[in-house]
């Protein structure tokens, strides 16, 4: 877990200090036609709370069903415009809070307990523990992006 658990307080780190972020910058995109920062942010918050619920449901229960979510239906349909990005932030640190101290409390060998997500098929504990990290590793390039008002280019 020592790993896992650094490369998490790490993308913690970065992702709460993009909430202190100027009017300007939250209202920029990454590239045309694309969500803004304020929009990042609050996917990052979403999708922290729909893995945690994964984890739960890895960990405690026998071969759980994980559902997808349309996160550009959620971003729609939430108030994305209207939503606090102070309770966003409080929200994040709790759930990051909430992912890291359940990794600690599951011991190594349950890591491979599986579920199946409705689209993506079978996945582990340790499989949605690691998306925790590279999804918000994915977007923090976005991020940085939107904060120094440049355009961000896909690797590769």
């Amino acid at each position: 877990m020592n790993g896992e658990h650094a490369a998490l307080v790490v993308t913690r780190d970065v992702t709460l200090a993009a909430f202190a972020a100027t009017p300007e910058q939250l209202a920029r995109s990454y590239a045309p036609g694309k969500w803004t920062l304020r929009q990042l942010l609050l996917h990052l918050v979403d999708t922290e709370g729909v893995l945690l619920d994964r984890l739960h449901r890895l960990a405690a229960d026998d071969k759980p069903l994980l559902w997808p979510f349309d996160e550009n239906r959620w971003m729609a349909e939430l108030g994305g415009g209207a939503r606090s990005l102070a309770t966003a932030a409080t929200l994040f640190t709790a759930t990051r809070a909430a992912v890291l101290e359940l990794a600690s409390l599951v011991p190594p060998e349950r890591w491979t307990r599986a579920g199946v997500h409705a689209e993506a098929g079978r996945t582990t504990f340790g499989e949605v523990l690691q998306k925790v990290h590279r999804h918000n590793a994915h977007h923090l390039e976005q991020v940085r992006a939107c904060i120094a008002g440049t355009a961000w280019r896909p690797p590769g």
